[in-house]
């Protein structure tokens, strides 16, 4: 058998083309070559089953690295191809396929964007790494002699009879320069591991450096018969070697079993294995339906601190046990990125573009489904293990709360089992929060003096201190009606219930601490005097809720770098300037001690208090706080001076 010929294609240099436009994802190549070689095992046994071809055992994929002779070649022992068959799936059929697949999306912008997974460019996808292709291939019909076709650059192939002697293919890659530079045994393995970790038979890789070892790695694959006589302890040690022989996939993942047949290690186990964080995670939600969809997967809720490290986590998405790509909105909510862990879905179409699934019903519909898993055990652990979901709660918040801004249906379903925390470490449920102020801190250790004052007007006050609590409160308030307001300690008060007390406090005095309060560069603030009690600091600096909340979401804008949201949140609040007040608390007796110092020990006085007022809202730093430390020691000395006398 000798044949000589071009392929039977409508696009010249399509291979340069393809090349290029797949650079970034170039390590496709041996995801599309690999399954081919799955595919051919499947169909094999399928044939096996049915009586047609004879039963084979130990089906399996090798992989050999050749770094001397710069080729890659992926073997399998599936139902192989006679000269017909190539002539068909290769020559003609294969090729056109991928000129459809180019054509069809070439025109939808930026194509490694818009394909989900870049399916279908199969066997040529080969060309993406290697200037030479070759197939060795024997089909399982014992009858049909073996094949052996080789093609440079995709044009033009030869064929002749091939040298395999069992049933499979062989596919023999001559790698570029470039490619054989960027696929070392480090890298293979890694792209092996990204694409492959999953595929349903064994696939075994090789590194080769010498002729011996190439025989060698030849003889496991099944592909020749060893040519030599071993002894009996020779067949003995290779047959234990072949035992021993470990792929480098798992064939059956965790998620393939129903969840009532998995212990807890094993689920702990699978997750070090697809996430070798080192973290065990804290529960997980195992997906398994064949209606109304077909999907698997399990997903695990990590134990992270999102508040410091990185807010994304990985949902790997499969087909059939091949890998797709990480984190596809258009199947998944973003916020369940938060989450971790796999989906197999079987039924996705993934050579579409994204626009395609986003209005796809059958999509949407497992997105849904998806978000409804994920709550619902949520729902689980709170009502089951309450006590362990409050001490979890601390690395579930910032995904539950997100959650909930991100998506109606998910927030309807765990609005009851959002947490609020309090500074004395009690929880409550955000739906017992029915009307009214809700008080909070940003921090537990943070404006520890309004806190008390809280307190001891009876109020409880709970701890906010997420970088999301900002927009959650705001996501609250507006879902409450206007029902529920959060405030922080140090707001001022609402002027119903400021409770100024003027009238018994003299012009003068009120002159006199305006004036005292210019000399010190400190009349940014508007003066107001409220009874707030005797354990109150004489001073206290408090600045309207929606003022400061303002201020706190322009923080969080500089940090993100958006300029134009920076610029346009900076015009807003120079447009709805405010000025901060400074209360003066008539409980104590601050006024009518001005009265009787002079001008600079009134001076340092009210510096003192106003650093204090400062110091219990943390916004005193710098050579301020070396000031009020200076103050501080001064005071001190001279009440053990008046004590000695």
């Amino acid at each position: 058998m000798n044949k000589k010929g071009k392929i039977s294609v409508t696009t010249e240099n399509i291979f340069p083309i393809i090349r290029q436009w797949l650079y970034s994802s170039q390590d496709i190549f041996l995801r599309e070559i690999v399954s081919n070689g799955v595919d051919a095992i499947t169909k094999r046994q399928h044939l096996a089953n049915l009586g047609q071809v004879d039963e084979f055992a130990n089906p399996r994929i090798d992989i050999v690295l050749d770094q001397e002779n710069r080729t890659l070649t992926v073997s399998d022992n599936g139902i192989g191809m006679t000269a017909e068959e190539v002539e068909k799936y290769i020559n003609e059929i294969a090729y056109s396929g991928l000129v459809d697949f180019v054509e069809k999306y070439q025109d939808e912008g930026d194509p490694k964007s818009q394909i989900i997974g870049h399916f279908g460019l199969g066997f040529y996808s080969a060309f993406m790494v290697a200037d030479k292709v070759e197939i060795q291939t024997k089909s399982c019909f014992t009858d049909q002699p073996a094949v052996h076709w080789q093609s440079e650059e995709g044009i033009e192939f030869e064929m002749t009879q091939g040298q395999r002697e069992t049933a499979g293919t062989d596919i023999v890659m001559h790698l570029t320069e470039e490619a054989a530079k960027q696929y070392n045994e480090f890298e293979l393995r890694a792209v092996l591991k990204k694409y492959c970790q999953f595929m349903q038979y064994p696939i075994y890789l090789n590194v080769l450096t010498t002729k011996d070892e190439t025989e060698e790695a030849a003889i496991k694959a099944g592909k020749v018969e060893s040519q030599t006589e071993k002894t009996t302890d020779e067949v003995e040690e290779a047959k234990t070697e072949q035992e021993t022989e470990k792929p480098i996939n798992n064939p059956d993942p965790l998620w393939n079993k129903r969840p009532a047949q998995v212990e807890k290690q094993e689920y702990i186990d699978f997750y070090y294995e697809v996430f070798p964080d080192g973290k065990e995670p804290l529960f997980w939600v195992h997906l398994n339906l064949d209606y109304p969809f077909r999907v698997k997967g399990i997903l695990y809720f990590p134990k992270l601190d999102l508040q410091y490290e990185r807010l994304e986590g990985r949902i790997k998405v499969f087909y059939n046990q091949v890998y797709v790509a990480d984190n596809i909105p258009e199947i998944i909510p973003e916020f369940l990125f938060l989450l971790r862990g796999c989906i197999d879905c079987p039924d996705l179409p993934l050579n579409v573009s994204r626009s395609f699934l986003q209005d796809d019903q059958y999509v949407r519909k497992l997105s849904s489904h998806i978000v409804k898993k994920v709550s619902d055990r949520l729902s689980e652990v709170y009502r089951k293990e309450l006590d362990q979901y409050k001490e979890w709660w601390q690395y579930l918040q910032l995904f539950v709360k997100y959650g909930m801004m991100s998506d109606r249906n998910f927030s309807e379903r765990v609005q009851d089992i959002a947490l609020l925390k309090d500074v004395t470490g009690e929880y409550t449920s955000l739906k017992d929060v029915t009307e009214g102020n809700v008080y909070y801190t940003p921090g537990e250790n943070e404006l520890s003096a309004y806190t008390a004052m809280a307190q001891q007007q009876g109020k409880t006050v709970y701890v906010l201190d997420q970088e999301i609590d900002l927009q959650w409160m705001s996501y609250v308030e507006f879902n409450s009606q206007g029902k529920i307001k959060f405030v922080r300690v140090d707001a001022e008060p609402e002027t119903e219930q400021l409770n100024e007390k003027t009238q018994d406090i003299a012009q003068e005095q009120k002159t006199f601490l305006t004036e005292i309060l210019k000399k010190l560069g400190e009349d940014q603030y508007e003066v107001k005097y409220q009874a707030s009690g005797t354990d109150s600091l004489p001073l206290l600096i408090r600045e309207s809720e929606e003022f400061r909340r303002m201020n706190d979401f322009l923080e969080q804008v500089k940090r993100s770098g958006d300029e134009k949201m920076l610029e346009s949140m900076q015009q807003m609040l120079e447009k709805d300037k405010n000025k901060p007040s400074l209360i003066v608390n008539t409980d104590q007796p601050l006024l009518e001690r001005l009265e009787t110092l002079n001008q600079d020990q009134a001076l340092d006085l009210i510096n003192y208090f106003l650093k204090l007022a400062k110091l219990g809202q943390d916004s005193l730093q710098g050579t301020e706080f070396i000031e009020f430390l200076e103050l501080s020691a001064k005071y001190a000395f001279e009440s053990t001076e008046r004590d000695k006398n």
